[in-house]
């Protein structure tokens, strides 16, 4: 804990450098949130299909969903959202004649129902 759920348009495949990115926000996004870094896990889906606004297809997109236990400042969910946003953006290039769009959403988990298992 905390999970980052990351999608993205299947044009940043050979664009998006996932590993760089993962690596980057287990180092820096535990400071912002006071968690272990070896807390985090990170998994990556590919978009297949998307469509934006009116149709446009010019958009390389990142979605970025953090999943973090309750117990955050408004602040500090604000600051993790900005954090990955900006790691995104610094390991994602658009490809060429497209446009580079991250989102990033944090969500909180419920720790009195957040039950996990480790061996």
């Amino acid at each position: 804990m905390p999970f980052v759920h990351v999608e993205y348009s299947e044009r940043l495949s050979r664009t998006f450098d996932r590993q760089a990115f993962a690596r980057e926000v287990h180092t820096t996004a535990p400071t912002v949130v006071d968690a272990p870094s070896a807390g985090f896990k990170t998994r990556f889906r590919r978009i297949e299909e998307s469509y934006f606004g009116d149709g446009d297809d010019s958009v390389d997109a990142v979605f970025i969903q953090l999943s973090i236990l309750t117990g955050r400042t408004r602040e500090t969910r604000e600051k993790l959202a900005e954090t990955v946003r900006d790691i995104a953006v610094r390991h994602a290039k658009a490809s060429e004649g497209h446009r580079l769009q991250v989102m990033v959403e944090v969500r909180e988990m419920e720790r009195e129902s957040y039950r996990s298992h480790k061996d």
